[in-house]
């Protein structure tokens, strides 16, 4: 009963730390109409991160979406939330685009709400795990879809499999191998899996 108790405690405990140091993702489960395939057709360059930046490199692309010029190797020098190994939590991304001046929502949904949200024409940065075995979490925004695929603007060179600057994508990733990539869940991190942050003009 003791090691029941104290597991329990030390999950409220992680949930309150993450809160406060992540958000919590807002539940949304809802499906709504969306294209069956889309892509976001506005230009955009994809640039590479050498170490642990792509939260940086994510919102840099995200505000270039929007039409600042935003590299993500600067904007990583004074990133917010980050911690001693230099990784950022998701609240850092939602303070930068914030002070941008753009609407910041942080949701835990499904494929079709993250459809959705990318069918409104502008990128969503998913939380993923760099790889499906590993615990390494990921930055990457999401740029389209269809029924097999979604796919990314990677910033991670290493893992971008497709080669066509006219595309404005650089990765593709069967569906139902991102379901495993965007499962973080882990026991100091319940609520974390399907996450992805979305921005828009205010």
């Amino acid at each position: 009963m003791f090691i029941v108790r104290t597991v329990i405690l030390w999950i409220i405990i992680s949930t309150i730390i993450n809160a406060y140091l992540m958000t919590l993702p807002i539940p949304v489960f809802r499906k709504r109409d969306y294209p069956t395939n889309y892509l976001i057709q506005q230009s955009n360059r994809i640039d590479f991160q050498n170490n642990t930046e792509c939260a940086a490199f994510s919102t840099a692309y995200l505000l270039r979406h929007f039409g600042m010029e935003a590299e993500g190797e600067a904007l990583y020098t004074h990133f917010p939330s980050k911690t001693r190994a230099g990784n950022v939590y998701p609240k850092g991304i939602r303070t930068v685009l914030r002070k941008k001046g753009l609407k910041t929502n942080y949701y835990k949904g499904t494929i079709n709400t993250l459809k959705y949200e990318v069918s409104k024409g502008t990128p969503v940065i998913v939380f993923i795990k760099v790889q499906k075995d590993r615990n390494h979490l990921h930055f990457v925004p999401v740029v389209g879809y269809d029924k097999e695929y979604i796919y990314l603007s990677e910033s991670l060179g290493h893992l971008a499999n497709y080669d066509d600057n006219h595309k404005g994508y650089n990765r593709k990733v069967p569906i139902n191998e991102f379901k495993k990539l965007w499962n973080v869940k882990r026991i100091d991190m319940l609520f974390y899996s399907n996450t992805y942050i979305t921005a828009d003009t205010i």
